[in-house]
């Protein structure tokens, strides 16, 4: 009697990466990728909903390491906007990248079917999804600036490795489609960079010009300080005496007789003089005072033009030696007094004029020590 033969078990068929499984999967390919495509080249695609979940997860990470990087770097740039406009912009970024994976998507099928002969759309659509995990990376390379070619170069080697696995195309000829693919991305990635670059100094540069101008209330105290400035010098006297004042003036008496009149002594002259002195000086320091806080902004002087930097070191230095001036009690001439306050408006007024204009990012002076 024969023994009865053991029934053979028929293995259950291999299902489709799970979500989760399929993130893992997407990790693994950035260090194995040709590993991973060999599993799943076995096992059926996932649905188009798990794949396309998966392109937008990778999206997502994206963008949000992205804003994390902005928020490190520049938090007052995203605080400068609304939340809901944050949030709008995050919406249609993802929208444009959806876009972007079903184009690329669908390169790669055409790729797929022009270089090998078994693979549907689906694939296509796994395979893309599978080399978006780069994206992150890419997103993380800012912080190394130079390594900022490598994500798109692990990208095509991700992509060429699902080409030959899952469309049965040939290794080299998938490699030299993907390479060529990575040098357009490079390219966009390149001059992408260069715009963004540009439009964030300028947009840098017109916030802390907006910050540090001087407001309507500032030049309204300035104005002020200046007339007072000047009734100052024009109260001092040329010689000691009243303007217009003759011989006969000072002889002349109350009533209309001829009396002898007091001359001052020299020592009143003097205190005359050092008074008049001092209160010109103390307006002079008032207003220099008044303007200095408007022009100290590190971020102002940095970008201002050689004559405006010119004009306020100037401004400084004529502050400092009024201050030593009043603090060493040093008697100088109303004529001095007034040559010094025409050049402060001088300088002030060119300043406020031309001093206070931004430099256009694109006409910057070269930093010393560079080529042009």
């Amino acid at each position: 009697m024969s023994e009865p033969v053991a029934e053979k078990k028929e293995a259950p068929p291999p299902k489709a990466p799970t979500l989760p499984e399929l993130l893992e999967l997407s990790l693994t390919a950035l260090v194995n990728a040709p590993g991973v495509f060999a599993r799943l080249e076995a096992r059926p695609a996932p649905g188009p909903g798990a794949i396309f979940a998966a392109a937008l997860f990778w999206g997502a990470l994206f963008f949000a390491l992205n804003l994390v990087q902005i928020e490190l770097s520049n938090p007052a740039l995203l605080r400068s906007y609304p939340a809901w406009q944050v949030g709008a912009v995050g919406l249609l970024g993802l929208g444009a990248w959806a876009s972007l994976y079903l184009l690329a998507s669908s390169l790669l099928y055409g790729l797929g079917r022009g270089l090998g002969s078994a693979g549907d759309f689906d694939r296509a659509l796994l395979v893309a999804a599978v080399a978006l995990s780069a994206a992150p990376v890419q997103a993380l390379s800012r912080m190394l600036p130079a390594a900022w070619f490598v994500p798109a170069l692990l990208a095509a080697w991700i992509a060429a490795c699902g080409l030959a696995a899952l469309f049965k195309a040939d290794a080299w000829a998938a490699r030299g489609a993907c390479a060529v693919l990575a040098a357009a991305a490079l390219g966009l990635q390149y001059g992408t960079g260069l715009m963004v670059d540009k439009y964030s100094a300028a947009a840098q540069m017109a916030a802390v010009a907006a910050q540090a101008a001087p407001t309507e209330d500032q030049m309204a105290e300035l104005q002020r300080q200046m007339q007072q400035v000047q009734a100052a010098a024009a109260q001092a006297p040329a010689a000691g005496a009243p303007a217009g004042a003759s011989g006969l003036d000072l002889l002349r008496g109350p009533a209309g007789e001829e009396t002898a009149a007091a001359e001052p002594t020299e020592m009143q002259k003097v205190q005359q003089m050092t008074a008049q002195g001092e209160a010109m000086n103390k307006s002079m320091v008032g207003m220099l005072e008044s303007i200095s806080p408007m022009l100290s902004n590190p971020a102002i002087t940095k970008n201002m033009t050689p004559q405006a930097k010119a004009d306020f070191d100037e401004l400084n230095k004529m502050l400092q030696e009024l201050k030593t001036g009043i603090a060493t009690n040093t008697i100088t001439t109303p004529q001095e007094q007034q040559a010094k306050m025409l050049k402060i408006q001088q300088l002030v007024m060119r300043m406020l004029s031309t001093g206070l204009v931004m430099p256009k990012p694109g006409l910057a002076p070269p930093p010393q020590g560079t080529k042009k």
